[in-house]
């Protein structure tokens, strides 16, 4: 074998991580994710068990690397397509706005971020998670408290952001409610207790 070759042949399997990766959240795109299999996802890309277990120690495990992939992607997103604006309440309700028009355009991809059981752990917020929306989510969240007062605590003010979101969200997606970003700016500022004009 030349050093050519052997460059290649580290160039694949160096991709084969983010191969499995790439592959997961397109299946999950068309499918849902409820029924992923290892077996299919590996047979697709012409690749054993034993590759599979080099980079992941289990499903939930590629789950994890999935959410955190998604979630990285659309945090930047959201960034990207958020105002310009400086108060951390009108960040909060770009960020809501951009959350719930994913839910619509992007179902299956949402439903296996926000719900599948493999990442209950990222829920777990201590400090950074593996889950950028939801860092970024508490950063506005202590940012909110620092501008307005409010009686709730940072983790009950979050619980009660994050369940409207995705709660509208689901309603928007089975088209039980329609989209009024009027709605959301007050409701998010009912939630932390600023008075509607």
């Amino acid at each position: 074998m030349n050093i050519k070759e052997g460059i290649n042949i580290v160039g694949k399997t160096n991709n084969t991580k983010n191969n499995i990766v790439t592959l997961t959240i397109r299946k999950i795109k068309e499918t849902g994710y409820q029924g992923i299999s290892l077996r299919k996802l590996l047979a697709e890309l012409h690749l054993t068990t034993g590759s599979f277990y080099k980079h992941f120690d289990s499903k939930d495990d590629l789950f994890r690397t999935v959410t955190a992939t998604l979630s990285e992607r659309l945090s930047q997103q959201a960034r990207q397509t958020a105002t310009k604006e400086k108060d951390p309440l009108v960040q909060l309700i770009d960020l809501g706005e951009f959350i719930i028009i994913q839910f619509k355009k992007q179902p299956n991809l949402m439903g296996f971020l926000f719900f599948n059981n493999s990442i209950l752990d990222l829920y777990q917020h201590n400090g950074t998670s593996h889950f950028p929306l939801l860092d970024d989510t508490h950063q506005l969240i202590k940012k909110i408290m620092a501008v307005y007062p409010t009686h709730d605590c940072e983790k009950t003010l979050f619980v009660k952001v994050w369940a409207f979101i995705q709660g509208y969200a689901m309603l928007i997606q089975n088209n039980a409610a329609d989209y009024d970003r009027v709605l959301l700016t007050n409701t998010a500022k009912e939630m932390i207790g600023v008075k509607s004009c």
